[in-house]
């Protein structure tokens, strides 16, 4: 005869497990997901890290693996900077490796180094990528690992970033992040001829591929649209000049004709005026590929320098809020125009 408190510890347990069952349900077609589920009472190669009591870790080294993806170079460094909290969180030492098939990877060494990370950036912390073979123990990492960085969204997506979530990356990106002295170089040189000290209203209008509405991604936001909100401000007249940085030829276009000589862009930038990404372009230039991920670092580093921010949801415009956050700064005015995340019933359809 069960008693009412067995009873009612089995309905507890059958509530846990109808909850993992309906959590389960959407991902029973994710053979990666199923497999996984499987596996885990068999795993033996998922460890803890514990922390001493000066809260660290022996100095275990983190060795981040970023595959190749098929994404836009700052979908690749905002999943780094997820990478990087977990370190932080579990006091690693991060040394980070970029794929030789990244998009912007050369066939030959850029900047002394054949890592395409290090094309830009210097390692993160104390140890180098040559040290990985001499060390005893080496953490690899789990794609699993940016769901860390990810609970500090309210909502799950790429493209939903809570004010903590912006907060923690902008000092994970200033404890972490650091240019390379030629890519420093080259920025200040770039930054200082593009703004000149001058008050600056940013604006970053993403184009090309983004306006087939893939899944998951932000509603496209037409130019128009773009041009009216930056004029709102502008024309309040507390700015000096717009930063337009778009990897459109037609948006390009727009705000030339709105604001004339009041608006500055890069002009060596790769643009394009159909819907194929920059990334994927060719071009008989030398480096192009590296030159692809260094002109839209620029950009993003541009417009973390403007005093005021008009753009959508998209993977550079929060690499740049994150990249302001870093330095502790605010924009005077940041405009985030947002119609909501395409969902649609097949994968990366378009609209």
């Amino acid at each position: 005869m069960y008693s009412w408190e067995d009873i009612a510890r089995k309905v507890r347990k059958t509530k846990k497990q109808l909850s993992f069952a309906l959590y389960c349900l959407p991902h029973g077609d994710d053979q990666r997901f199923v497999d996984s589920v499987r596996r885990i009472g068999k795993e033996y190669n998922v460890v803890s890290v514990e922390k001493g009591e000066e809260g660290g870790s022996n100095g275990l080294v983190y060795h981040i693996v970023m595959e190749p993806s098929g994404s836009g170079f700052f979908a690749d460094f905002n999943k780094l900077l997820a990478y990087l909290y977990f370190a932080d969180q579990m006091a690693l030492i991060p040394v980070v490796e970029f794929s030789a098939q990244s998009r912007y990877a050369e066939s030959h060494p850029v900047n002394g180094t054949s890592n395409p990370y290090e094309y830009y950036f210097m390692q993160p912390g104390t140890a180098a990528l040559g040290d990985l073979n001499r060390l005893g123990s080496v953490i690899r990492s789990r794609r699993e690992n940016v769901i860390l960085a990810g609970s500090l969204n309210e909502q799950s997506g790429g493209y939903t970033k809570s004010e903590k979530n912006l907060d923690e990356m902008g000092r994970i990106f200033g404890k972490y992040i650091r240019f390379n002295e030629t890519v420093g170089d080259m920025l200040r040189t770039d930054l200082d001829g593009m703004l000149g000290g001058r008050k600056t209203l940013g604006v970053h209008v993403r184009g090309t591929d983004f306006k087939w509405n893939y899944n998951g991604h932000p509603v496209v936001i037409g130019p128009e649209e773009y041009v009216q909100a930056a004029g709102e401000k502008f024309g309040k007249g507390e700015y000096e000049q717009i930063f337009l940085a778009t990897d459109d030829l037609g948006a390009l276009r727009l705000f030339q004709k709105a604001f004339g000589s009041r608006l500055c862009f890069y002009r060596d930038a790769t643009r394009d005026d159909g819907t194929e990404s920059v990334m994927n372009s060719f071009s008989t230039r030398e480096n192009h590929h590296y030159l692809l991920g260094y002109e839209v670092l620029r950009d993003m580093y541009t417009l973390s320098s403007c005093e005021g921010l008009v753009a959508g949801l998209s993977q550079v415009s929060y690499a740049a809020r994150i990249c302001k956050r870093s330095r502790e700064e605010r924009y005077t005015d940041e405009v985030i125009l947002d119609k909501g995340i395409n969902y649609h019933q097949r994968y990366n359809c378009p609209k």
